[in-house]
């Protein structure tokens, strides 16, 4: 299969596989979109690295909170596994219940 792509007022051809023709063509039109902001500059090289620098700042950025994300769930998700362990060797009190007892464990009643 071949992508027919516009990007800065020129076509690319570029070979594929049919599942990845309608990707291609959204990035495409994400890179000629990002290139017309630097329409004043008729260097295209130049307009290439100021895009690829954007999307790569973009990409390290989005890395980044990613890995914070990850932490935080990872932190999260061992104060459920300690709160529940907790919980599980705490006297059950019937008035709290399962959520009440989690809670007392977690320290939150």
């Amino acid at each position: 299969m071949q992508a027919v792509l516009n990007i800065a007022n020129q076509q690319f051809n570029i070979e594929c596989a049919d599942c990845d023709q309608r990707r291609l063509e959204d990035l495409a039109k994400a890179l000629d979109a990002r290139l017309a902001r630097f329409s004043g500059d008729d260097d295209a090289m130049r307009r290439l690295v100021l895009t690829a620098l954007a999307l790569l700042d973009q990409t390290q950025a989005t890395s980044a909170a990613l890995a914070l994300a990850r932490e935080e769930i990872e932190r999260l998700t061992d104060m459920v596994v300690e709160a529940r362990l907790e919980a599980q060797s705490a006297p059950v009190n019937d008035d709290l219940g399962r959520v009440g007892a989690l809670r007392l464990a977690q320290g939150a009643a």
